[in-house]
């Protein structure tokens, strides 16, 4: 037996959330929460752990339910026992969390809870989808890593969500708190712990989708052009509930700057994409030039697998929280709408760079058509309408493509062609373009 935090220290490595991989985490208490248990052989206790160790510290919140006894079936999501000889079981995968959870983060709902269960394959959070009686299903994800700040995926689902965003599911609470953070000016600390929005079990996963699409050689324009609407659309929404202002000097040579240093990495590591860096220099030497779009919040890490398609309802977007490993104030700074814009072109590629035997123009229609649908509805807008410069939307994607090389390399050599074969076609565009 050991204390609860020696018990988590062990468990937490196995955990797929855990961001530390190369090191076993030095926990310290930050702060810890009772959340009010309606299961009299459970007491609920909710920490916000920080490990000290890796290259920087990192905060972890880890909801855990204390029992005397092991429950029949919870032997999977069991922690450790203490040194007081009490059991200690994984919050999210037990009734008693999950019960309290829904109360004091969506407490308008009140619907009685028919089932809850944790959903399977998410790396940096916990999702908990609710059956409920006499109401629609219910999912709130558990934010395992912590920031000081609103988490973006809160604060933008929620803002689109109140303004009657069609294009994202709807808002049904939340749940934050506050710690002792010596970083901060103040002392103190304040970051959002879950989020509950409205479950859609019907929905389809963008890339999923589209990687039946182009198995079956079907095209899949109909369905792009749509999801370039859908972006726009979020676009302009979130311009209007958000603040919005035009780029400096400054903003452009950060932009840029970031581009210069990924570039200056992917060179170093991938024989490939030094022999193109002259020309890689020249598109982003040239995206000075233009006149940037207004910057405003955007997506941040927008590809397919971030989409949802309903059959009768349209394209949703999901999961706002940006690059999970950005610090939360880089993430919730206005941003170029180009940069959604090239991701999900990029995610075009890479569904038909994994798919054997796929056409060619099958990726390429598909962006044009989601580059279609996407200027369309910001034009509509009157907002966005010239937020779209093609030489500068190229510099975009070619700086993740560059990225995308980088990772690559490192974690999935076999993939490595996607990002290549991506740069040498938009080289060959910007050529034709004159740059």
């Amino acid at each position: 037996m050991s204390n609860t935090v020696e018990c988590v220290t062990d468990w937490m490595t196995r955990q797929r959330w855990y961001a530390g991989k190369d090191h076993l985490p030095r926990l310290r208490v930050l702060a810890r929460t009772d959340l009010p248990s309606d299961d009299p052989g459970a007491r609920i206790h909710n920490y916000l752990l920080m490990d000290d160790d890796g290259a920087v510290p990192t905060l972890y919140q880890v909801p855990i339910v204390e029992r005397d006894t092991i429950p029949r079936g919870s032997g999977p999501y069991f922690i450790g026992r203490n040194d007081e000889d009490k059991y200690l079981f994984d919050g999210p995968n037990d009734p008693a969390y999950t019960r309290a959870l829904l109360s004091v983060a969506a407490p308008a709902l009140g619907a009685p809870i028919l089932e809850s269960k944790v959903m399977s394959g998410e790396q940096s959070n916990t999702s908990i989808v609710y059956s409920l009686e006499g109401a629609p299903p219910a999912v709130i994800k558990v934010f395992r890593t912590l920031h000081h700040g609103e988490n973006p995926d809160v604060e933008l689902q929620s803002a689109l969500s109140l303004a009657g965003s069609p294009y994202v599911p709807q808002y049904l609470g939340q749940l934050s708190s506050d710690w002792v953070d010596v970083g901060q000016r103040s002392g103190a600390a304040h970051g959002n712990l879950a989020f509950a929005q409205e479950f859609l079990p019907t929905a389809v996963d963008g890339w999923k989708l589209a990687l039946k699409f182009a198995a079956d050689g079907a095209e899949f324009a109909t369905h792009a052009r749509a999801l370039g609407e859908a972006t726009a659309h979020v676009h302009t929404t979130l311009s209007e509930v958000l603040p919005v202002r035009e780029p400096n000097e400054s903003d452009v040579e950060m932009t840029v700057g970031g581009w210069e240093r990924r570039l200056s990495i992917s060179a170093n590591e991938v024989p490939a994409v030094a022999r193109h860096r002259a020309q890689i220099e020249a598109v982003y030497e040239r995206a000075q030039q233009f006149a940037w779009p207004r910057l405003q919040r955007i997506h941040g890490d927008l590809h397919l697998g971030q989409a949802l398609w309903i059959e009768g309802r349209g394209w949703l977007l999901i999961d706002f929280e940006g690059e999970p490993l950005r610090p939360m104030f880089d993430r919730n700074r206005p941003d170029s709408p180009l940069r959604d814009v090239a991701g999900m072109l990029r995610s075009f590629d890479y569904a038909a760079g994994a798919t054997p035997s796929i056409k060619p123009e099958w990726a390429a229609n598909g962006r044009d058509a989601y580059l279609a649908g996407y200027t369309s509805a910001a034009a509509g807008s009157g907002e966005q309408a010239a937020a779209l410069p093609l030489d500068l939307l190229n510099a975009f994607e070619l700086d993740k493509a560059v990225y995308e090389a980088i990772y690559e390399s490192r974690n999935r050599p076999t993939w490595l062609q996607i990002p290549l074969q991506g740069i040498e076609r938009i080289l060959e565009r910007t050529l034709v373009r004159g740059v």
